[in-house]
């Protein structure tokens, strides 16, 4: 193990600190943390990608006594990461919304088939502005969860998108132009007007 993270008669840290971890990569790791997205929204979608968000069901699981394990949005079903992404009215409204805006599928019907999704994400700029509504969008309806939970309102699926457009247009304006082509330029300047 030592031998690989050795080059030179030099350690190589990360190369050792990969080798102890002994994991493999995620394959959706470039989706998820993808440099266009907000940091916080990479991390909640990272969360909540692994099924690591404290979700009501995820709060049983660990022994935890809750008032209530139905859904803080909706109230029709109890609360998972499936329910809240996927079968949630809210976000179900959310996503025709965003196919809508971006002339796409934004993320898969069922929560399995999410991660095989985002490893199947071509490179360019609409697939990256795509992982980027992804990433806000999850944000924004953990964000959304969170304040009907807290502080019992919740956002209007027009708020949500006023929010959304608002992310994703201050990350298309820090791309260089004279980097990107034309076609590219033609879909940044559609959504920057929508």
């Amino acid at each position: 193990m030592l031998e690989k993270a050795v080059k030179k008669n030099k350690v190589n840290i990360r190369n050792l600190y990969v080798q102890l971890l002994n994991k493999e990569r995620v394959q959706f790791a470039n989706v998820v943390w993808s440099n266009l997205a907000i940091p916080k929204h990479r991390f909640v979608l990272w969360q909540a990608t692994l099924g690591n968000l404290l979700t009501r069901d995820n709060l049983v699981h660990c022994h935890l006594k809750l008032d209530s394990v139905m859904c803080p949005t909706c109230d029709l079903q109890q609360e998972s990461h499936c329910h809240l992404y996927f079968n949630c009215q809210f976000s179900r409204q959310v996503r025709d919304r965003v196919a809508a805006w971006l002339g796409n599928d934004v993320w898969p019907i069922q929560f399995e088939e999410w991660s095989s999704w985002m490893i199947g994400k071509p490179k360019g700029l609409k697939q990256k502005m795509a992982a980027t509504a992804l990433a806000a969008s999850v944000y924004l309806i953990w964000w959304n969860r969170n304040s009907c939970l807290f502080n019992f309102c919740s956002m209007t699926v027009d708020r949500f998108d006023h929010w959304l457009k608002f992310y994703l247009k201050a990350r298309i304006a820090r791309l260089p132009r004279t980097k990107l082509k034309s076609k590219d330029i033609a879909f940044i300047e559609k959504l920057i007007l929508m």
